[in-house]
């Protein structure tokens, strides 16, 4: 096939000799060999011969396909011939350089090898190899082909006007030379007289009489292959389609093309056929959309965009995206965007969805005595009668009084043990009350700070309710709130459980009592309190490594009634306790830290005032039952009870769901 005109081969020799670069032989009007029909070459651009992208993909055949190929095109070969198929040759080494990674040489290589294994090493698309073979020496499809083929597989280095290079002779050399060549071509250092992003009048043939015409070269793959094969196919060669044209055709590029497109595709980026993006999930703060992408054929990658809006939210890149307090009342979209190679990239953007809102608020304040300040002016803005006092370093005293303080509509403030800081001093001056109730002995809070307190608001009844520990402080809070049908049981030995059912007594009027989780009955005095306050029921909060099988059993030999709430851990306790108390609506609710008391000791007491419920949250993120339970409550509106230290800005605040 045509490669160089003799002319540009004279210009070139002495250069390409001391760049070790030579080119290949010219036959500008060789028929082609083998060539099945082909009618038409419809797509054929002269200028866009083939795209860089192609020609230089080197993932487009493994080496079993290549082989595979090689087989499907010869069923079998004449006797005393090698076929390309059943080729063999001891390939050398070849140092890395510029244009290759180098490749070490080997015994007894199959030409499919050699083919895959330089693809990779010059990074040429190995197809590109493959038509070179076949438009040179038809050597893919030759049942009878001598070694000469063979040794001139690709006329690298094989001038019409001399004897080919002893350096390029035999199918490596060929290969590897050809593959390198290419790169030589492209880079546009040595060679710039098709210099792509130009117009450069063409060749129809070696025969400058037979004419020329512009040719815009559109990269630098085209220009490799006029580099190769100076010539473009004239009007003849290409309504010829395989055939022979007229005395002025060329047919090197034409074939290229023709071989390329039947045996590959096209020389071009191809499209795919179908893309699509979906969003699927609830669109509601705090839950997970994901985005189902369908592309035909499959894609090697595909990249993720979230956008609110139709502005990008940064960082949002994944297949799966967390609706955060942001997104409120907006509409969220993706845009997929599907890479193959070989293919042009596509953008599949899904329909917008419209996210259901959850309002962030916060109340809080630098100290959790401060926080607890500031929840009391939420809930009682105008005043209240009665205070409750608990000590803000422990959580036992406090969370029997949650649920008691709620029955008597009073506030719950917290206090370090042996003085009222200023601002609690402050709030309870604002509030007003008539009766004050300190919880726990004078070990809890001092008989100097009741003298404190007596004096901030003189005239006014201050109580004491407290017991030699945790569980008679717990009895005494109980019984002074008089008769209950109903008494939640809760841990006395940690908080998490506790304060859930602090936060549920508060709301359903219902005491709390504390007991001994891992004892395996109540003691007397627990079974005494019960009874006094009249209670037929026991709502157990934790599961029995909590609180105890004896327990419930005990209380069912009692001929109590006896249900238990709780789950595989802290938040789904949690829950299973508020879907108890909010089986259907909860529009408004409140979070706080569920790794730590004081906050919310005081969230559980407001709870039981708004009458809403409390759900407890990790620091950084809300737990997925949280975002369910307020999607089927279909919450609107939540208030954080605690500081971002606490509940974060960048996780919770944003009702963003833990992984």
């Amino acid at each position: 096939m045509p490669r160089i005109s003799r002319i540009l081969t004279a210009v070139v020799a002495a250069a390409a000799l001391s760049l070790s670069v030579l080119v290949p032989t010219t036959a500008a009007s060789a028929a082609p060999v083998n060539g099945p029909a082909k009618a038409s070459l419809v797509g054929f651009s002269a200028g866009n011969i083939i795209s860089n992208a192609v020609f230089t993909d080197s993932s487009t055949m493994t080496e079993a396909q290549i082989q595979a190929f090689f087989n499907s095109k010869v069923k079998a070969c004449q006797s005393g011939y090698t076929c390309l198929k059943d080729f063999r040759i001891t390939s050398v080494t070849r140092p890395a350089d510029t244009y290759c990674k180098g490749y070490t040489g080997a015994a007894n290589e199959t030409a499919a090898r050699i083919i895959y294994r330089v693809s990779k090493a010059c990074n040429i698309n190995p197809q590109v190899l493959i038509v070179m073979l076949q438009k040179e020496q038809g050597l893919v499809t030759h049942t009878w082909p001598s070694q000469w083929r063979y040794d001139k597989a690709l006329g690298q280095g094989c001038p019409d006007t001399a004897p080919c290079d002893p350096k390029f002779v035999g199918f490596f050399h060929q290969i590897y030379g050809a593959a390198r060549q290419m790169n030589v071509y492209m880079e546009g250092k040595y060679f710039t007289w098709y210099a792509p992003g130009k117009t450069w009048n063409i060749l129809y043939n070696p025969n400058t009489k037979c004419g020329s015409s512009p040719v815009y070269v559109a990269n630098k793959a085209t220009a490799a292959l006029y580099y190769y094969t100076p010539y473009q196919p004239n009007a003849a060669a290409l309504r010829a389609g395989y055939g022979t044209g007229d005395s002025c055709s060329a047919y090197g590029n034409r074939n290229f093309y023709n071989y390329f497109t039947d045996w590959f595709g096209s020389t071009q980026l191809a499209a795919f056929s179908s893309g699509s993006a979906k969003i699927t999930g609830t669109a509601a703060v705090g839950q997970t959309l994901s985005v189902a992408a369908q592309f035909t054929p499959a894609p090697t990658s595909v990249a993720y965009q979230w956008y609110r809006n139709g502005t990008v939210i940064t960082g949002a890149t994944g297949v799966r995206y967390v609706a955060v307090s942001a997104d409120r009342g907006a509409n969220l979209s993706v845009k997929a965007t599907a890479k193959r190679t070989g293919y042009k990239d596509v953008v599949a953007t899904s329909a917008a969805v419209a996210v259901k809102g959850v309002s962030v608020d916060r109340l809080w304040g630098a100290s959790r005595e401060d926080t607890a300040i500031a929840v009391s002016r939420a809930a009682w803005p105008s005043g209240t009668s009665t205070v409750y006092l608990a000590t803000s370093m422990s959580y036992a005293d406090a969370l029997s009084a949650s649920a008691i303080a709620a029955k008597n509509e009073a506030s719950m403030l917290l206090s370090p043990a042996n003085g009222l800081p200023a601002a609690v001093s402050n709030e309870i001056k604002r509030l007003g009350p008539t009766r004050v109730v300190l919880m726990g002995g004078e070990g809890v809070l001092s008989s100097a700070l009741a003298k404190q307190v007596a004096a901030l608001v003189p005239g006014s009844k201050i109580d004491r309710y407290g017991g030699a520990d945790r569980y008679a402080t717990s009895r005494a809070v109980v019984e002074s709130g008089g008769a209950s049908a109903e008494v939640l049981l809760a841990t006395g030995l940690d908080f998490p459980d506790a304060l859930s059912a602090a936060a549920a007594g508060s709301i359903n009027k219902t005491p709390v009592l504390m007991v001994n989780g891992r004892s395996g009955a109540m003691d007397a005095a627990t079974l005494a309190t019960i009874k006094k306050i009249g209670a037929t029921k026991i709502t157990i909060v934790g599961g029995t490594g909590v609180v105890s099988a004896g327990i419930e059993q005990q209380a069912k030999q009692q001929g109590l009634a006896v249900t238990r709430l709780s789950g595989a851990d802290r938040y789904q306790t949690n829950v299973a306790v508020n879907s108890r108390y909010f089986p259907t609506t909860a529009l408004k609710a409140l979070i706080a830290s569920g790794a730590d008391f004081p906050d919310a000791l005081s969230a559980s007491a407001l709870a039981g005032r708004w009458g809403v419920p409390l759900l407890l949250s990790q620091p950084t993120c809300i737990p997925r039952v949280d975002g369910d339970f307020m999607l089927k409550r279909g919450t609107e509106a939540v208030t954080l009870v605690g500081g971002p230290g606490v509940l974060s800005d960048a996780g919770v605040a944003q009702m963003r769901a833990c992984a």
